[in-house]
């Protein structure tokens, strides 16, 4: 944002919290179910918590700091925690008082603001303790609406929780979620249940003469995860599974077109009427039923809430989820099983059946992309300059993997980044781009890197500029610790070694059990100090990194991973765990 937008912002939130001070409850609940949108939360939204506080932000935020205090009435607490937050992050902010406490008209908000932790951090450890404090309250809301029986304070409560719930800057610590998995996926049941929209069935007796399989596959609309979908859908039986893609009625013909060499038939779902659109799931009688987009960071996404719901007879979720869904009604999980740890299925709810090598087969649909021709002069990078190339979300980067990235470029003087982290297909717009960039300029000052050294590439309508970015790259490097997927195949394609590291549960094993599975585990490493070694050292050997480069390039030639999909492996799992199902459930 300009000056002048920031002025004017700073002022309209001294204004907003000026009236949350107050502490008339129907005042600030005016203002947070005002017509035009909550405004609390738009200007939480809007950024300014991640800017220095003037001296006047700061007066504020002691005013609000000593009634949280010192304040015996709950209401004013409620309201001066409402204010602070305009100004400082929920896991930051001693609150003082309980969600049971707070006056319904502010408890949706109050709940969205509870969850509004920041989309980047700047702080080490500080995403750690923002999971925590999203875990803690999570299990707050649960408590509450699991004791408090009164249909208007749980209706306030699973709506706050809806809106408010996305957890896609926290997740990537490697650590399990299964536990905030399953409450969260209890209270999306239970919004379901009290606003009427679940419509479960009881699958019919499957046929035992019937040897066709009718698979339903709720389509995603990301490209990323449409070619995982049809990498786990390459090589099935099409003599034996009958496909049935769904897709959203508000993109239906553009989602289509990812699916139309792989369905046997579409539905359009009303993706407006959750309840109708289970209702077209239950009625085609379906064997399978699988999940084919990321079901674990919202909340209100049809696609989670028609998998919170029994519409077929085996319910399966795929590596497109980053974690175990926590849903009863999901039965199975697909990976890799060198994508998971020896103890993997503890993190999960569902059984977890894994394919014998990796998970990660990505097709894209469409005709082979060229890459389009760049020179280091059109990026602002010296010819003589070694460059190394990331990917990784915007998401993904924290201060660790910052750290690393800013080591590395102090130990080779001659390197340059290149950072392309604004992918449309994890959010179409990122209001924080200036203060996340920068943040990453200064962690690298702090080991003497100058910003003529880092370049950024904002989002590009196709792959083609990423493609001949990466052709004339020297090393890519992977993030951690949630690691790469889709993104390690455009680097593989084009011959430029990615160096990646290893973490424990499998949205942080990814990338590395793509690099073992084709021969390549040379790139991974196990430790960030060994990651920076490894980088460093690839950067001023020359001849051994030509040596890598010709290894990923003979890979590439060969392996053709864009090619290969792991359907065969997949229907056996899955018609394995139909018959297994059929077989309970006839008991």
């Amino acid at each position: 944002m300009d000056s002048d937008s920031e002025r004017k912002l700073r002022e309209l939130r001294l204004n907003l919290a000026e009236v949350c001070l107050e502490g008339r409850v129907d005042r600030i609940a005016a203002l947070c179910n005002n017509p035009a949108g909550d405004a609390l939360m738009t200007m939480i939204n809007s950024g300014l918590r991640h800017l220095a506080m003037t001296k006047a932000d700061q007066a504020v935020a002691e005013r609000c700091h000593r009634i949280l205090s010192v304040e015996h009435d709950v209401a004013r607490k409620v309201a001066a925690y409402l204010a602070l937050s305009l100004f400082s992050f929920p896991h930051g902010v001693e609150r003082s008082f309980d969600i049971i406490d707070v006056p319904t008209p502010l408890l949706g908000t109050a709940i969205k603001i509870l969850l509004a932790v920041p989309l980047f951090f700047t702080r080490d450890g500080a995403r750690r303790r923002a999971l925590a404090h999203v875990e803690a309250t999570v299990q707050e809301i649960h408590k509450a609406v699991m004791v408090i029986d009164e249909p208007d304070f749980r209706k306030e409560v699973l709506n706050g929780f809806m809106d408010g719930y996305a957890v896609t800057a926290v997740y990537a610590e490697d650590v399990p979620l299964h536990v905030l998995a399953k409450r969260r996926a209890e209270l999306i049941r239970m919004y379901l249940e009290i606003n009427d929209l679940a419509r479960d069935v009881v699958p019919t007796p499957r046929d035992p003469a019937d040897t066709v399989i009718r698979m339903g596959i709720l389509c995603p609309g990301a490209m990323s995860e449409t070619a995982a979908v049809r990498g786990h859908l390459e090589g099935l039986d099409r003599r034996i599974f009958q496909i049935i893609a769904f897709v959203p009625d508000e993109a239906a013909t553009t989602v289509s077109a990812g699916f139309e060499d792989v369905a046997d038939d579409f539905i359009a779902l009303p993706v407006g009427d959750i309840a109708q659109a289970a209702e077209i799931v239950a009625g085609e009688s379906l064997d399978i039923l699988m999940m084919g987009a990321n079901a674990t960071n919202t909340c209100r996404f049809p696609w989670t809430l028609l998998m919170a719901q029994r519409l077929a007879r085996l319910q399966v979720a795929m590596h497109s989820c980053s974690l175990t869904t926590g849903f009863p009604t999901i039965d199975v999980f697909l990976n890799g099983k060198l994508n998971e740890p020896e103890d993997a299925q503890e993190d999960y709810t569902e059984e977890l059946l894994l394919t014998p090598q990796s998970s990660n087969r990505y097709i894209f649909p469409g005709p082979e992309i060229a890459p389009t021709p760049l020179t280091r002069e059109q990026i602002g990078v010296p010819d003589a300059a070694l460059l190394v190339v990331s990917g990784a979300n915007f998401f993904k980067i924290g201060p660790d993997l910052i750290n690393a990235w800013a080591r590395i470029l102090e130990n080779a003087p001659a390197a340059h980044l290149l950072m392309y982290p604004f992918n449309p297909n994890w959010m179409t717009h990122y209001p924080h781009k200036k203060g996340f960039l920068r943040f990453v300029q200064a962690r690298f000052a702090e080991h003497g890197v100058g910003v003529d050294r880092l370049h950024v590439l904002e989002a590009q309508p196709n792959r083609a500029p990423i493609l001949g970015l990466l052709k004339m790259a020297d090393l890519y490097l992977d993030s951690f610790p949630y690691s790469g997927a889709v993104s390690l195949m455009d680097p593989l394609s084009m011959g430029c070694p990615p160096v990646v590291r290893e973490g424990h549960t499998a949205r942080c094993r990814q990338s590395a059990a793509l690099l073992r599975e084709i021969g390549l585990e040379v790139l991974v490493t196990r430790s960030s100090d060994d990651y920076v070694t490894v980088v460093t050292r690839l950067l001023h050997d020359h001849s051994l990194r030509r040596e890598i480069s010709e290894a990923v390039r003979d890979v590439s030639k060969h392996a053709r991973l864009q090619e290969q999909g792991i359907g065969g492996d997949v229907g056996r799992l899955l018609a394995s765990a139909l018959r297994k199902k059929v077989k309970a459930t006839s008991a």
